[in-house]
């Protein structure tokens, strides 16, 4: 599950490229693909990397969560 907060991604050539053509094809099997694999798993596993703060717990008991981890 995504985070709701602003999220920036990068692409590099190859996947810039391919956007392209997915848009001068008008390929909506391959957009829906790239957007699953280029869009959506990068903001995943960027949000996973990041460190998150001890007192950020949601109004859950910390130490119930830090005991979980």
């Amino acid at each position: 599950m995504l985070s709701l907060k602003r999220t920036a991604i990068s692409f590099n050539e190859e996947e810039l490229m391919e956007l392209e053509r997915i848009i001068m094809d008008k390929d909506k099997d391959e957009a829906l693909r790239f957007l699953e694999e280029a869009i959506y798993n990068k903001i995943l596993s960027s949000q996973k990397m990041k460190l998150k703060c001890h007192l950020d717990t949601l109004g859950k008991d910390p130490v119930k969560l830090f005991k979980s981890t």
